[in-house]
C-alpha cells in the first residue's frame, strides 16, 4: 500500500481535491476500537458510538454481510423511507443498498453509469443520481449525467447530459431538481420532464463569496445540499467554509453558520469555524448535520450553535463507544434518520491510496 505524506496530500489543487479524487492528509492506521491492529477479515462489532456498518479497508466489489462486504471508494449515501442505505459505490461505478443489519447488495449495475455521486429522493420513491462520465463514458466538466432510478425495477435511465458537475441534489416542491455545482459555482435547477435547466444563484466560474440575489451570488465550490422545512436550500460553500441559505424562488442567498476562516471552532453560528465543509443533511427538526472535511469530523447545527457530535480531528478508522474519539476518513456524503438518533456516513478513501472502504454509523444517545 502506497501511503501519501501529508505534505503532498495538503498541497492537492481544490478540484483534484473534492472532485472525489480528494487528497487530504489523514492517518492511514486501521484500529480497532481498543487500538491494536486487526487483520481486514476479522469482524468489527457495532458500538454505541461510531461503528463500520459495512466495508473494510480492502477495496474490492463484494456483496454480502458486513464483514465480507466490499466498496471501492464510496462517496455518498441516502436514505430509503423504509430505511435502507443507498450507496454511490464510486469507483466502482455502483449503486448499492445496505440494511439495518449491514448486509449489502447491488442495485444498480449497467453500461454507461460510472462515477455516481450526488443522489437525492423525490417524494415518489424515484431515486436522482449524478454520475461524473456521461453514458458514452466521456469525463470532461460538462459531461456530469442526471440518472433516474427505478428502484423496484433496479434500472438507472438519463434524464440529462451535458451538465456540470451537480454534485449535491435536492428535488423541491414543484418537482424540479435543485443542484448545487462545485466545479461552476452555481444553483440551479433542472426540469426533469422538458430537461430545461435555470441558474437559480451566482454566476458560472465565477468563484468568490457574496451574499446577493441571484446572479449577484458568489460561492466556492458549493457542494451539498438539503431542503429545510421553510423551502429554503442550505448549502456547504466548501471554498468559504460556510453554509449558505438559498431561496429558490429568488435566488437570494445569505450566511447561516460558519465565519468564514477555515478552523475549528463550535458556538454560535457567527463565529463557529468549518474546513470545507462537504456533506450535508437534516432531520425532521431541523437540525443538520455536515460532514467538516479537513476537520475529520462530524457536526451539527440546532438552533444556532454548532457542536461537535464524532470525530477526534484525526484521519484514519477507529470505531468507539465515544463519538468523539471515534476516528474517519472519507465522509464525504451523510444522511441522518429523521428522529435524528442515527447518522449514516461516507467513509470511503478521497481518491487516494488508502485503506478506507467503509459506510459508518453513528448512534445518538
Amino acid at each position: 500500500m502506497k501511503t501519501l505524506p501529508t505534505t503532498t496530500l495538503l498541497a492537492c489543487s481544490l478540484v483534484s481535491a473534492i472532485g472525489c479524487g480528494n487528497s487530504m492528509s489523514g492517518s492511514t492506521n486501521d484500529n480497532t476500537p481498543d487500538g491494536s491492529t486487526t487483520s481486514t477479515a476479522d469482524a468489527t462489532p457495532f458500538t454505541k458510538g461510531v461503528s463500520t456498518l459495512a466495508g473494510s479497508s480492502e477495496t474490492g466489489n463484494a456483496d454480502g454481510d458486513r464483514v465480507d462486504a466490499r466498496f471501492s471508494n464510496p462517496v455518498n449515501v441516502v436514505r430509503g423511507s423504509d430505511g435502507t442505505i443507498y450507496v454511490a459505490d464510486f469507483d466502482n461505478g455502483l449503486i448499492r443498498t445496505i440494511d439495518s443489519s449491514g448486509n449489502v447488495a447491488t442495485l444498480i449495475k449497467q453500461p454507461g453509469f460510472a462515477r455516481p455521486f450526488g443522489m437525492t429522493f423525490a417524494p415518489d420513491g424515484t431515486l436522482y443520481v449524478e454520475t461524473d462520465k456521461d453514458p458514452n463514458g466521456n469525463l470532461s466538466d460538462t459531461a456530469g449525467t442526471i440518472w433516474r432510478v427505478n428502484v423496484a425495477a433496479k434500472t438507472a435511465t438519463v434524464v440529462k447530459t451535458g451538465l456540470g458537475r451537480p454534485r449535491g441534489l435536492v428535488v423541491l416542491p414543484n418537482g424540479q431538481l435543485a443542484m448545487s455545482d462545485y466545479m461552476h459555482h452555481v444553483i440551479q435547477t433542472l426540469d426533469v420532464g422538458s430537461g430545461a435547466v435555470a441558474t437559480i444563484a451566482g454566476t458560472w466560474d465565477a468563484m468568490a463569496f457574496t451574499d446577493a440575489v441571484g446572479p449577484a451570488a458568489r460561492f466556492s465550490s458549493p457542494y451539498a445540499m438539503a431542503l429545510r422545512g421553510d423551502g429554503m436550500l442550505l448549502v456547504t460553500d466548501f471554498g468559504n467554509n460556510r453554509v449558505r441559505i438559498v431561496d429558490p424562488t429568488t435566488g437570494t442567498t445569505t450566511t447561516f453558520a460558519g465565519a468564514g476562516t477555515a478552523g475549528f471552532a463550535d458556538g454560535a453560528v457567527t463565529t463557529a469555524q468549518f474546513n470545507e465543509p462537504q456533506g450535508i443533511s437534516l432531520d425532521a427538526a431541523g437540525d443538520v448535520f455536515i460532514t467538516d472535511m479537513l476537520n475529520f469530523r462530524i457536526r451539527r447545527i440546532v438552533g444556532t450553535t454548532v457542536d461537535t457530535i464524532a470525530g477526534n480531528g484525526t484521519g484514519g478508522w477507529l470505531d468507539s463507544d465515544n463519538r468523539t474519539a471515534a476516528e474517519l476518513f472519507g465522509l464525504e456524503g451523510l444522511v441522518v434518520s429523521p428522529d435524528g438518533q442515527t447518522v449514516t456516513v461516507a467513509d470511503g478513501n478521497r481518491g487516494n491510496d488508502v485503506p478506507y472502504n467503509r459506510v459508518r454509523e453513528i448512534t445518538m444517545q
